[in-house]
């Protein structure tokens, strides 16, 4: 194992003792040391020790969870991998917790790589994708509301999105359809979402107050189950190339 380098400082202080109750301190040279790492022997006990437990990782990590036809890619307004998890949710959700459900949202942050290649997909790029262990929620949300949460992706620059096309112009969403009709705001919407954005994330609180289906089911075992329903089935994972939000120029 290689040992932790360490950049040791010394200062050299000199007090300035100055009339009054209490005294100042002035430095008046700082000088630093630096120590290069060191290779040292590796402890073969704990390799062997800790071995097959990173073998049974590795070989899980590993483990091919579909084929991607296409590579997918982080962007904005929206991009290919944002869509593909906001249509995994949505798709698991209505499987697993709620036929009803019309919108799943993916926010562009919470996508730590920013393309996957095509070909096979294995487990541990999902990990990589999505590192945290958020939850799926369900909310049913009123039209108004879901316009102003629509306005705060436009202002945010887009996110994945799945169930909803809209446009981006001056900052405001517009031009919204859910499933291909204009957006009604007294109309109720069945949305998932993640607990982060829920319980206020990315600056919008709007949620925070609903009542919401807790499903305690990871976001990353919604794009797992996903990608290998499709597996299973012997097909490849659909990835959209519709744009889904699309910025209007001024």
């Amino acid at each position: 194992m290689r040992r932790i380098s360490i950049l040791s400082f010394a200062a050299v202080f000199v007090l300035a003792y100055q009339p009054g109750c209490h005294p100042k301190f002035q430095p008046t040279s700082l000088q630093y040391a630096a120590y290069d790492v060191n290779q040292q022997a590796t402890d073969s006990a704990y390799i062997a020790f800790i071995k097959p437990y990173a073998d049974k990782v590795g070989e899980t990590m590993n483990n091919p969870v579909g084929e991607l036809p296409l590579p997918l890619v982080k962007a904005l307004p929206d991009g290919s991998l944002g869509n593909f998890m906001a249509d995994a949710y949505l798709a698991m959700a209505r499987e697993k917790f709620d036929p009803s459900a019309e919108v799943a949202y993916m926010n562009h942050g919470g996508i730590r790589l920013n393309q996957v290649q095509a070909g096979t997909l294995r487990r541990g790029t999902v990990y990589e994708v999505m590192p945290f262990d958020n939850l799926m929620v369900i909310l049913k949300v009123k039209g108004s509301l879901l316009r102003q949460f629509l306005d705060h992706i436009a202002e945010e620059g887009g996110g994945g999105i799945a169930g909803v096309q809209m446009n981006i112009r001056d900052k405001k969403a517009i031009n919204i359809r859910i499933k291909g009709q204009p957006l009604d705001t007294e109309a109720t919407y069945t949305m998932v979402n993640s607990d982060y954005v829920v319980n206020g994330g990315g600056r919008f609180t709007g949620f925070k107050d609903l009542p919401a289906q807790k499903t305690g089911y990871l976001l990353r075992d919604a794009i797992l189950d996903y990608c290998e329903r499709y597996k299973a089935a012997g097909k490849p994972i659909p990835v959209s190339t519709e744009k889904r939000i699309v910025h209007e120029q001024p």
